[in-house]
């Protein structure tokens, strides 16, 4: 178990390590200037009650940043090293190669985007989020194998518990029951009831958590307009963009290659085997997989549909729950078991290669939106003893082609964006180093088209001015 356990440790902290020391993401100069009814109210209206208390508790007890920072970095490393683990224990049996029982955990769980569960200073609790899934998995096992029900409702309970945690994880718990739902059914009518049970299991605690948002908060979030047709164009459009460009986190095409890579097996031992029926098998993983990552796209407001690595986090887990299947219902040559290991380890070492990049390029974007907000607030200091005026508003411009994040760094999705780029993350971090509650004002329309008309040596000599207790600065 220690063994086991260590080995984990070591494989999270090669890809997270870097991120020990405290990094911001654009939300988290927002959470550090929230009250503890702030933000309690901010997690809580968007169903994740279990940051929110968690937020209102560091919030009384008045703790530092710092500790903020390392606690849930600690929380999240202790998540993925147990995640890891639990599925371990749960494929130990069912994987003869000693080699690929190690790594399909860490195919699963540490896929291609779970980069972004790290980028938020709520990592911990979103980790946590992904280990109740991992138990959840564990515990419908349970009750596949011994047909107590008790463990159904514990299942429930334990994906409630997730999606109050963090909803973008919670179809892991589907992707990963797929395998042992066509393992444990032994007919066509079990099959149905085990899709059944796992689908409510999911459905049920997303809806409790979606119901306690609807009736105690009415959020806007899931209060805006939805245009189905339109809605659904949209999430096609942006599914097949992901399978195809997977937000750039793999070169082009990777991820449709290993899909095919594994079809390409599973056909040679359908052929060899004469067991044809099993493609429907390898078809039934891909799109139930596929659909549990999107479709809590489908209740977003149609404008506030937004695919990004961490609520797509499941779709992922696509490669490595195929290699599962593959190795918990053929007979693999040694030749194939050892291709699978090199194909698995080269995605491995280039996931750890692009996650450093963005861990290191984090840091950058950090110390770049520092130096432009401390060069802003001097002005501010300069412009306050001239004057007299105390500056209480700002105002944020962009041109005609704003640039979401910095040169020569790598950014996708909301992955590495500069603060400067977004209005209300510009105010954040402004409040955060100024120790003050700037208000962000409306813009002036007149100057706000003629700006957006104008090219970046043009809009640069416009960058900030001031009027009485306002500031108005362009995008930086």
């Amino acid at each position: 178990m220690l063994k086991r356990i260590l080995f984990y440790l070591f494989i999270s902290m090669l890809f997270f390590g870097l991120l020990l020391k405290i990094e911001y993401a654009t939300d988290t100069y927002a959470v550090f200037n929230f009250d503890k009814k702030e933000i309690f109210m901010q997690y809580a209206m968007s169903g994740r009650f279990i940051t929110a208390l968690i937020g209102k508790v560091i919030k009384e007890a008045n703790i530092s940043e710092k500790t903020i920072y390392m606690s849930s970095y600690i929380l999240a490393i202790v998540c993925t090293v147990f995640s890891q683990y639990i599925l371990y224990t749960i494929i130990e049996k069912n994987v003869k190669s000693r080699v690929l029982k190690l790594i399909t955990p860490i195919l699963i769980i540490i896929n291609p985007f779970s980069i972004e569960l790290f980028l938020y200073i709520e990592k911990g609790v979103m980790w946590f989020g992904v280990l109740m899934c991992i138990i959840s998995v564990k515990t419908i096992i349970k009750f596949f194998e011994t047909k107590n029900h008790k463990y159904i409702f514990l299942a429930i309970i334990q994906m409630f518990i997730a999606n109050s945690s963090y909803q973008g994880v919670a179809g892991i718990f589907v992707s990963v029951s797929l395998v042992f739902i066509l393992k444990y059914s032994k007919n066509i009518k079990q099959f149905i009831i085990n899709n059944f049970l796992v689908g409510s299991i999911y459905s049920i605690s997303a809806i409790l958590d979606f119901l306690m948002i609807k009736l105690i908060f009415k959020t806007s979030r899931i209060n805006g307009q939805i245009d189905l047709v339109k809605s659904l164009k949209i999430i096609f459009k942006n599914t097949i963009e992901m399978y195809i460009k997977t937000y750039n986190l793999l070169q082009k095409n990777t991820f449709i290659l290993l899909i095919l890579f594994t079809f390409g097996v599973v056909c040679c031992k359908i052929w060899k085997e004469k067991k044809y029926l099993h493609i429907l098998s390898f078809i039934y993983i891909v799109v139930g997989i596929t659909l549990f990552a999107i479709v809590p796209q489908i209740i977003q407001p149609t404008d506030s549909i937004w695919f990004v690595p961490r609520s797509t986090f499941s779709f992922a887990t696509m490669y490595g729950i195929l290699v599962l299947y593959l190795l918990m219902n053929y007979n693999l040559e040694i030749f194939l078991k050892n291709l699978i290991i090199i194909i698995s380890s080269f995605l491995i070492l280039f996931q750890v290669q692009t996650f450093t990049r963005i861990e290191k390029d984090r840091y950058i974007v950090n110390k770049k939106d520092k130096d432009v907000t401390m060069q802003i607030i001097g002005l501010i200091n300069n412009y306050e003893k001239q004057t007299g005026n105390k500056v209480e508003f700002i105002s944020i411009y962009h041109d005609k082609e704003p640039q979401f994040t910095y040169d020569n760094i790598f950014a996708t999705g909301d992955i590495n964006i500069k603060c400067y780029f977004a209005n209300w993350s510009s105010v954040e971090i402004l409040n955060y180093y100024l120790h003050r509650n700037l208000n962000l004002s409306e813009n002036d329309k007149e100057r706000e088209q003629k700006l957006k008309k104008m090219n970046w040596d043009e809009f640069n000599k416009e960058q900030i001015d001031f009027k009485k207790n306002k500031i108005n600065i362009c995008n930086y």
